[in-house]
């Protein structure tokens, strides 16, 4: 399996692999029943994380080109019909070959070919009409542009407390949508709102390091937590979740970043705040600046960072959903 990644090249590790796999597959350099490398193998192999070569097979399994069977191994499933693209491959190889013979470096090329491509896709593609829903615009907008770098998408950004106040005018502009994302902590607020949506919807699920869940879980008994964020109702949101919650032993504080007294009681009485990544930095300067706060000296590890992402799986499923439609 001569599998050769390309470091600083405008794909990913994992989408260099799945390429290549692929067009193994495809042109029949690998049968069906031919065994893989376990992901642990191949990372060990090409000098890579194992995990990057395990999602790599799992989107080759969800696409039907592999089959992972428990405890035995990774195998091609299919050699695929009606995808011959030999005819378009001599397209690309000649056009590569008229670049270098006119005296255009690899680099040059690839990087031309790329943008290429990706502008062709991007004009090709009917851009599909999301509603993203949170309870806060920092959210929605980071979600926003990581959608954006992988799916052309015309979005449109609501707070769940504006739908919960106009939910008849909401029940209007979706009628003009082809989708809804919203935060998982909020769909039941969206249902009770707009008990039904004529329209498919997705819960968007936003989770931190394991190493943050890990120092909640440690707690012990009766440890007063602060949990800030952009608002009290985002705050609440986010840290309701089973991981943050899972002790109901903690007594909590939930607090907005402008909510300058509910902060000050949390500097008071918590032995240790998490702050989401949309406010840590503000929150400190804050508490050195403020004059109700009275410059009091900082205990940086009494303060957490706490960054948050859309989970991986879920993210991929978001683009599944967008490329092809619902794949059940």
């Amino acid at each position: 399996m001569d599998i050769k990644l390309i470091a600083n090249f405008p794909l990913s590790i994992k989408a260099q692999i799945k390429r290549q796999l692929q067009a193994m597959i495809v042109d029949g350099r690998m049968t069906p029943g031919d065994p893989l490398l376990s992901a642990k193998e191949m990372g060990l192999f090409l000098n890579i994380n194992r995990n990057t070569v395990a999602t790599a097979y799992k989107e080759l399994e969800r696409k039907g080109y592999l089959n992972i069977i428990k405890g035995s191994g990774t195998y091609v499933r299919k050699n695929p019909e009606n995808e011959n693209s030999k005819p378009l491959k001599d397209i690309f190889d000649q056009a590569f070959s008229n670049a270098r013979n006119a005296g255009f470096s690899t680099d040059h090329i690839i990087d031309v070919f790329t943008t290429g491509l990706l502008e062709n896709a991007l004009r090709s593609k009917k851009a599909k009409k999301v509603i993203l829903i949170d309870c806060n615009y920092e959210i929605l907008n980071s979600i926003d542009a990581k959608i954006k770098t992988k799916y052309p998408i015309e979005s449109h950004l609501m707070l769940i407390q504006d739908i919960q106040t106009l939910p008849g005018k909401f029940s209007n502009r979706i009628k003009e949508y082809d989708l809804i994302l919203c935060g998982m902590n909020h769909l039941q607020d969206l249902n009770s709102a707009v008990p039904e949506l004529s329209i498919q919807t997705i819960g968007f699920l936003i989770r931190t390091n394991f190493y943050i869940m890990d120092q909640i879980l440690q707690l012990p008994a009766g440890t007063t937590v602060g949990y800030c964020c952009i608002s009290q109702k985002s705050s609440k949101a986010f840290f309701k979740s089973t991981m943050f919650s899972s002790k109901t032993t903690l007594n909590r504080i939930h607090a907005g970043i402008d909510d300058i007294d509910i902060i000050q009681t949390m500097l008071d009485s918590c032995q240790i705040i998490f702050a989401t990544h949309y406010v840590y930095d503000i929150l400190i300067e804050r508490i050195s600046n403020t004059r109700k706060i009275q410059r009091q000296k900082i205990q940086r590890q009494k303060i957490q960072r706490v960054n948050l992402d859309i989970d991986p799986q879920n993210f991929e499923y978001i683009l599944s959903i967008l490329e092809k439609g619902d794949p059940h």
